[in-house]
């Protein structure tokens, strides 16, 4: 019974980890392999650009890729990583809290009740609510947590672990990248390409109605699939054991619900959104977002666990357990750190950039900006952040743009799309590891999940640039 009621799963954290390895040796590899060079600032014709150099190879020591995963610490995104870990293993302790004392039982048992014979509404509302927040607030890492109350909540519905991970997740994440004023990604991209900021949204707003519409529909479909016939879905035989543990046959409790907590948790949820509308505002507050949010998700829980009824030495130890069912996530994000602090150490990075922005410069528009597109793409495997890849791509590729025909503006939708849909994606994203960790789904079945309506986004998203590059978007 111990072993089912693990955050993370033994059979996910271990293919997880298989997986991270592969990336982690073929990074590795690369760097002998890859010339090394650097891109440096300078000033040509008057005009800002960057200029390639070959340097000194630096492959990575064969001891060093071993313990790459610690070394990740002291690389760039090294504080970066630590926030992280802090934030994860504080919102476990926190849910741990909230789920052991009944508060959280108690909000499923509502949500059920009055979405039980509303079952497509419930997923709608939730969709668009979710989609909406990632377009305009750029939350992403901020649903993760909520992954621990919908996939509970998607088994009461009939549905699976894959749904209850999608509602939060796939609908923040494709809003995210279907951006209209996300800070983190449209906003720094066209303050550095030096294009006003959060214009365009002539092809921005429709495209972010066709993406939610996408995901409303694909989920409508994938549950309207898995009720009819349970075994099509990809983590069917996990998601049997699981229910088992939960005893969800039994008639759900009449007794009220303590409002109290409740009223304290939606207090901090309150909070958590004054901190990301105040980060789009205040640089200071985007900056220290994730250990604001991180505290006020740790004020949470053990509000929620006092206001319940818990005693001091019970709430502590519900979040010493939630610690350690946690603890398990650590390793995740820092093998999924470790690829790219090897492309950093091995000097590489700047190298792929520049022969990638070089190959272009020989195609017609519409070739360049596709391909523009899809080195976004697999530049998000290698630098999940999309802010840390808007600095080191946009100046290399906004005055390309410029040599190529293509607008500005248009570049950065090509790093919008590229940046953010291949999120959910790539292994390499430490917060898409959690969240499908946290539901207990290994890779391969949300690779099964996510494949579809990735290729037709994929399909969406080039002729949204096709478009864009013959009328001018600019």
């Amino acid at each position: 019974m111990e072993k089912e009621e693990r955050v993370i799963g033994l059979r996910v954290f271990l293919t997880t980890i298989i997986l991270l390895g592969i990336l982690i040796l073929f990074a590795g590899i690369a760097t002998y392999i890859v010339p090394s060079g650097e891109l440096t600032d300078a000033i040509v014709n008057g005009k800002h650009t960057q200029i390639y150099k070959i340097i000194e190879q630096t492959p990575v020591p064969i001891w060093k890729i071993a313990i790459s995963p610690v070394m990740s610490i002291t690389g760039t995104n090294g504080a970066k990583i630590i926030v992280l870990i802090l934030f994860i293993l504080f919102i476990g302790g926190s849910f741990a809290i909230m789920n052991k004392s009944g508060v959280l039982p108690g909000i499923l048992t509502s949500l059920v009740r009055q979405f039980s014979d509303r079952k497509r509404l419930f997923i709608i509302i939730n969709v668009c609510l979710f989609s909406f927040l990632g377009s305009t607030m750029g939350i992403l890492e901020e649903m993760v947590p909520l992954i621990l109350i919908f996939v509970p909540l998607a088994y009461r519905m009939g549905w699976d672990s894959v749904t209850g991970a999608a509602i939060p997740f796939l609908s923040s994440g494709f809003g995210f990248a279907a951006a209209t004023f996300n800070p983190f990604t449209v906003g720094t991209a066209q303050k550095l390409a030096d294009v006003p900021l959060f214009t365009g949204l002539e092809i921005r707003i429709p495209f972010f109605f066709i993406s939610t519409l996408c995901v409303v529909l694909y989920l409508l479909y994938y549950t309207n699939k898995i009720e009819k016939n349970p075994e099509k879905s990809p983590t069917y035989a996990m998601d049997k054991k699981i229910k088992a543990t939960l005893n969800l046959d039994q008639p759900m409790s009449t007794d009220s619900i303590n409002k109290a907590p409740i009223i304290w948790m939606l207090l901090c949820f309150f909070l958590i959104a004054g901190v990301v509308i105040g980060g789009t505002m205040v640089q200071l507050v985007q900056d220290l977002s994730f250990p604001l949010i991180a505290l006020i998700f740790l004020l949470m829980g053990f509000g929620a666990g006092f206001l319940s009824g818990g005693k001091i030495k019970e709430v502590f130890a519900y979040f010493a357990k939630g610690l350690t069912d946690f603890a398990p996530a650590i390793l995740l994000i820092l093998m999924a750190a470790a690829v790219g602090y090897l492309i950093e150490e091995g000097n590489i990075l700047d190298t792929i950039l520049y022969s990638v922005s070089q190959a272009s410069l020989g195609l017609g528009k519409e070739a360049a900006i596709l391909m523009i597109y899809g080195f976004q793409i697999l530049m998000n495997a290698l630098v999940p952040s999309g802010t840390g890849q808007a600095v080191l791509t946009i100046p290399i590729l906004a005055p390309l743009g410029d040599l190529l025909g293509i607008s500005r503006q248009t570049v950065v939708l090509a790093f919008q799309f590229g940046d953010g849909f291949s999120n959910l994606f790539w292994p390499t994203n430490a917060m898409l590891l959690i969240a499908i960790g946290l539901a207990r789904i290994n890779y391969r079945e949300w690779f099964r999940f996510i494949l579809p309506i990735q290729l037709i986004l994929l399909i969406l998203c080039s002729l949204t640039l096709l478009l864009a590059v013959n009328i001018n978007f600019s």
